[in-house]
């Protein structure tokens, strides 16, 4: 099994996010699991993304501009928080679990409703 993170990349810009080519690089990681999902489902190789809208447990209490970061994260939710590392690894696990052994070439949305399907 192939797990990455991120994803999300190749269906909604963000405007005004000014993190060079960060956005460029999720949509890569999705055109990245697609083709593999399609390249190693024969050989029982399942590919899954995980994808949240950040880890906010992550940054440093006193990072600047943190409170921007936690707006522009947890403001866009329906759940009104973030997915948290507990989150990420519950998924993963279940991910590379049998429960999961007929997922492949797909996104995991843990973004608590802020990126809809």
């Amino acid at each position: 099994m192939i797990l990455t993170f991120g994803g999300g990349g190749g269906r909604n810009p963000i405007r005004n996010y000014s993190i060079g080519g960060f956005v460029v690089a999720l949509g890569a990681v999705d055109t990245l699991r697609r083709q593999l999902a399609a390249e190693l489902g024969r050989y029982g190789i399942r590919v899954l993304t995980l994808e949240t809208g950040g880890l906010l447990e992550t940054l440093p209490k006193d990072f600047p501009g943190r409170q921007d970061i936690v707006d522009l994260v947890v403001n866009p939710t329906m759940l009104g928080h973030a997915a948290t590392l507990e989150d990420v690894g519950s998924v993963a696990v279940f991910a590379a679990s049998d429960h999961a052994r007929s997922m492949t070439g797909t996104i995991l949305n843990i973004t608590c409703g802020a990126s809809v399907d």
